[in-house]
């Protein structure tokens, strides 16, 4: 994949995660949070496996039972997104939800990649990055 494609897919990326997270906050009103969030999970099993069927990658499946148990965590992690998620927004609004969130994943991934992964290293910019993200973030969800 190109980089230009990959810029276009993170931005999709967070235009959807936006349009998501509105949408199972308001159903999570209606139903229940966990509801809505087994709703969303089922949903997206149904379309990944309908879209690994037409593409014929689906029987790539069977390599699952021969990975680390450990890359196989990323669907609690997901489950929790969901659900924090759907359970923030109606008392701290998208923009503010999303706003805390992108922070704290901006960070993280930075603390990953430069203590776990060390494919970074932090530097005076890094930090001033950080000190202007957060100060973005405290300015965008005072009230």
């Amino acid at each position: 994949m190109n980089e230009s494609l990959a810029l276009i897919f993170a931005i999709l990326a967070g235009i959807f995660t936006t349009l998501e997270a509105g949408i199972n906050a308001k159903l999570g009103k209606i139903v229940t949070p966990k509801i809505a969030t087994l709703h969303n999970l089922v949903t997206g099993v149904l379309v990944i496996l309908v879209a690994n069927i037409l593409k014929g990658t689906i029987h790539q499946y069977r390599k699952i039972i021969h990975v680390n148990p450990q890359l196989l965590i990323g669907g609690i992690f997901g489950t929790f997104i969901v659900y924090f998620v759907t359970k923030a927004i109606p008392k701290l609004g998208v923009a503010t939800t999303l706003t805390i969130i992108v922070a704290s994943q901006v960070i993280s991934g930075l603390i990953i990649d430069i203590f776990i992964s060390k494919q970074n290293q932090l530097d005076w910019l890094k930090c001033l990055g950080i000190l202007f993200l957060l100060t973005g973030t405290y300015l965008t969800v005072k009230r």
